[in-house]
């Protein structure tokens, strides 16, 4: 086997079938497919899941969270290389040929993932806003190589996964403990390359205090008091210097709307932030202008100043926050004793 594609899931079936059927008009012959149910009410069982042209595995986890299915995944593999995909995701067409010539055309690149497409599922203005939002940090870093992982469709060798002790099963809900596997990646001398061309199309729906929850709670505050518990303040991706000036700027203008309610004045000042921020996000806007129109990329500038200020927050939060514990750094003992029952061993 060449790729164990990974799919961990939790009640959500209806995307699973959608993410497996996705895969049908791949080449599978050198794949296999195992899914890890943790803790669905009621249980996946393996007539659920549609028939495919590769061996397709099921195993049960009760509730232990993403982390630890993905470690119990990659623990009964036989690929040699864990392919990872989210349950509400879509291949593209060309998803595992684009993996394939990565892994025989640049055999020294270890590790890598891929971004969201630009056309999400969901057309409410939140989850496209989210969507692009990812498509786009992540598009921008394309070719490069990053001290990071994302499971959403991320791509390493199964030696070195367990090598490095699989991901940190203290985070028991989806967090940030790819970003810590990625920084114990580093610790080895590797680096992860993001493939442009390797696109799924994500099937979630986002609500605006889902997506505010998330963004504060689940990454923004968790990845400042790892980078603290590290002492490494990383500059890619979302948290470039471009990124923090624009979150500088956001705030500004925030600052100056809300005393404009008793100086009417001041709100004529915020033009100018507003136009410094708008100025180094021009490429995200012009991605929404393209994709979606010039309406819609005036109506995400609101919900663009409300991520920046997530992140302000985040920064803000994330000092006043002990640091991470070295549980949620390390994984604690080697990936290949993780626990869970299987279904249907490979």
């Amino acid at each position: 086997m060449l790729f164990s594609i990974l799919i961990p899931v939790r009640n959500d079936l209806s995307n699973l079938t959608c993410c497996l059927q996705s895969l049908r008009s791949q080449a599978l012959a050198d794949c296999e497919i195992l899914v890890a149910d943790d803790g669905s009410q009621p249980p996946l069982v393996q007539e659920d899941l549609p028939a495919l042209d590769a061996p397709l595995h099921l195993f049960r986890l009760s509730g232990r969270g993403p982390a630890a299915a993905r470690n119990l995944l990659a623990n009964q593999a036989t690929g040699d290389y864990l392919f990872f995909l989210d349950a509400d995701t879509q291949a593209s067409p060309q998803l595992l040929q684009c993996a394939r010539g990565v892994v025989t055309k640049h055999p020294e690149i270890r590790s890598f993932f891929g971004s969201y497409d630009d056309r999400p599922a969901w057309p409410s203005l939140v989850s496209v806003y989210r969507n692009l939002l990812h498509h786009h940090t992540h598009q921008a870093s394309g070719g490069q190589d990053v001290s990071t992982f994302w499971c959403g469709c991320g791509v390493i060798q199964r030696r070195l996964y367990l090598e490095c002790g699989g991901l940190s099963e203290a985070y028991r809900t989806s967090s940030i403990e790819d970003l810590a596997f990625g920084a114990r990646l580093l610790e080895r001398g590797v680096l992860t390359r993001v493939v442009p061309e390797l696109q799924v199309k994500h099937l979630k729906r986002w609500t605006l205090s889902r997506w505010l929850y998330t963004d504060l709670f689940r990454r923004g505050i968790p990845w400042v008091r790892l980078m603290r518990s590290r002492r490494e303040w990383t500059n890619q991706l979302n948290v470039s210097r471009s990124q923090r000036v624009a979150a500088l700027a956001a705030v500004v203008v925030a600052t100056l709307l809300v005393s404009a309610v008793w100086r009417p004045s001041l709100a004529l000042l915020a033009v100018v932030p507003l136009a410094v921020f708008v100025h180094l996000n021009r490429n995200f806007f012009r991605l929404v202008t393209r994709t979606q129109g010039l309406a819609s990329a005036i109506a995400m500038v609101p919900l663009h100043l409300v991520y920046a200020l997530i992140c302000a927050m985040s920064v803000v939060m994330g000092l006043l926050y002990p640091g991470l514990g070295p549980e949620h750094d390390t994984h604690g003992r080697d990936a290949s004793t993780c626990g869970g029952s299987a279904l249907d061993p490979p």
